[in-house]
């Protein structure tokens, strides 16, 4: 998987979030990076508490103070129920802002974030004269880089001159292509999960079906749109809907492997028999249902336990989320593997 979390952690994370969708109110969420604990715990102190919260807070700050320094962050939530005081937390090994925010639920688009998948996406954005190409990790920018051409402007005067300005011109245009595809490869393409091209006018799709190799083309997307004057934010949600088709593609793809696989003894998806592939290598990717809540403690152990089998022994781990490809995934039960060879 290409998410920002190992599986094992992934796993942790999304079961926790269905853990907070229950409609509490109000609700404090406080997320500190462990090495800032002693911050948010006097920010808690320092802040003129509510009533009907004040008890939430105190439990809340004890709970900070108990906790040893880790690498990563800590999310603790705290509500009134029935019982009393109920309060939640998790350890995440990324780092996370320091918040502190009472609201009607759960503060949790954090979390989500660091659930988002992290594609590696290349954008070239040209025309016939200058390029730029910007390299993504997940939406950070990991590299942006500008190419020039010598191109003037359309020659206006007829005759002799007009048809030999045209052919330096075709010339420029090729040369300042080749740039662009020689600067390409300095990346790692094995490495881009997509490669998407725009601009104004022919060039992209010139480029596409000259510069660009076959075997590549399957990562590449044109996409209408985006300019060397799009915004930053408007190219953004561009990436993110052409990420979001490709993540759905992908898992379509598994599951009609799953489907193929199954008639030749080649996929299964029975809990115990997956969990002695795993134990024997046989596994080359756990599909895992990412709406999937494991119900009793032994079955939560075990499926965590196959995300651990599956990551020493080097198998893929493929959280499906797409809801058309979830139905099928149900279908069959809530985990499935593709196998290396037949048990």
């Amino acid at each position: 998987m290409k998410d920002i979390l190992l599986p094992k952690e992934w796993y942790a994370v999304n079961r926790f979030l269905k853990e907070l969708e229950k409609p509490y109110s109000p609700v404090v969420s406080v997320y500190s990076p462990f090495n800032e604990i002693s911050n948010m715990i006097n920010t808690l102190r320092e802040t003129e508490r509510l009533p009907e919260i004040e008890e939430i807070e105190s439990a809340i700050e004890k709970s900070l103070a108990s906790k040893k320094i880790y690498n990563g962050s800590l999310c603790v939530f705290g509500w009134r129920a029935n019982e009393g005081i109920v309060i939640k937390e998790l350890a995440v090994s990324k780092l996370l802002p320091p918040i502190y925010i009472v609201e009607d639920k759960a503060y949790i688009e954090p979390l989500h974030d660091i659930l988002e998948i992290n594609y590696d996406v290349l954008l070239i954005v040209l025309d016939h004269k200058k390029a730029i190409i910007r390299h993504y990790k997940g939406m950070d920018i990991l590299e942006h880089t500008k190419i020039g051409s010598y191109l003037k402007g359309k020659h206006s005067k007829g005759g002799w001159s007009q048809a030999r300005f045209g052919r330096i011109r075709d010339l420029q245009i090729k040369h300042f292509f080749k740039r662009a595809e020689e600067r390409l490869k300095k990346f790692n393409l094995s490495q881009i999960d997509l490669f998407i091209i725009a601009g104004p006018g022919l060039a992209k799709k010139e480029f596409l079906k000259s510069y660009i190799s076959k075997n590549f083309r399957k990562k590449t997307r044109i996409i209408d749109g985006i300019y060397f004057s799009t915004p930053e934010e408007e190219i953004i949600t561009k990436i993110i809907n052409a990420l979001d088709n490709l993540r759905k593609q992908l898992e379509l793809q598994q599951i009609l492997k799953v489907e193929a696989r199954l008639k030749k003894g080649l996929a299964e998806k029975e809990n115990s028999v997956i969990h002695d592939a795993l134990h024997k290598g046989a596994v080359d990717t756990l599909l895992v249902a990412s709406d999937y809540y494991a119900k009793t403690p032994e079955e939560n152990n075990r499926i965590i336990n196959m995300i651990e089998l599956a990551e020493k022994t080097s198998a893929e781990v493929e959280f499906i989320t797409n809801k058309e490809v979830l139905e099928k995934l149900h279908n069959y039960g809530n985990v499935m593997a593709i196998l290396r060879y037949k048990m």
